[in-house]
């Protein structure tokens, strides 16, 4: 499917070839349209799509970004990870700010909640948060829950707005 459709974009001559925000567009396609892809199962499996606005018309796409904040190195989000590639969901941030807008939980997560984990030696629950790629330790604990409770006061004084295991809302 997306072999076709890249066959429209590469007769047009839009000048944006060489662009890194070009490259964005066609990644972003990628994504969600190539089942090839390393990155589909994470978006087009799921049923993400790309807006008809911007599906075929790089131009178009561009032009939104170039309005809307892009800068070399951001990335663009999705702001409702669960929702479409789109004017009103996507925005552009840094990487470190578009780790936080993930789904929940990874594949590989076992505990059920974001930053808890089980130690079967110490038979605990243990408590950890990234911060700038740096791995803390926030405790050990009887229970999942007050290891996830630990998580989200650590994150809700980060004040970064990473996501939290009980959805409070915590702007400030």
């Amino acid at each position: 499917m997306i072999k076709q459709e890249l066959k429209l974009t590469r007769g047009k001559n839009h000048g944006y070839h060489k662009d890194s925000i070009y490259r964005r567009w066609k990644d972003m396609r990628r994504r969600v349209y190539d089942e090839n892809n390393k990155g589909y199962e994470y978006y087009g499996s799921r049923g993400i799509v790309i807006c008809n606005e911007w599906r075929n018309d790089p131009v178009a796409f561009i032009d939104w970004a170039l309005k809307n904040g892009y800068k070399e190195g951001l990335y663009i989000d999705r702001i409702n990870n669960n929702g479409d590639y789109e004017p009103n969901n996507c925005r552009f941030v840094t990487p470190s700010q578009s780790s936080y807008n993930t789904r929940l939980l990874r594949k590989d997560n076992t505990s059920g909640y974001r930053g808890v984990s089980f130690n079967k030696i110490m038979k605990k629950w243990y408590s950890r948060i990234s911060i700038k790629n740096e791995r803390r330790h926030l405790g050990c604990f009887n229970s999942k829950i007050q290891a996830a409770l630990r998580y989200d006061a650590e994150a809700y004084m980060l004040n970064d707005n990473r996501p939290m295991n009980f959805m409070i809302n915590h702007k400030r």
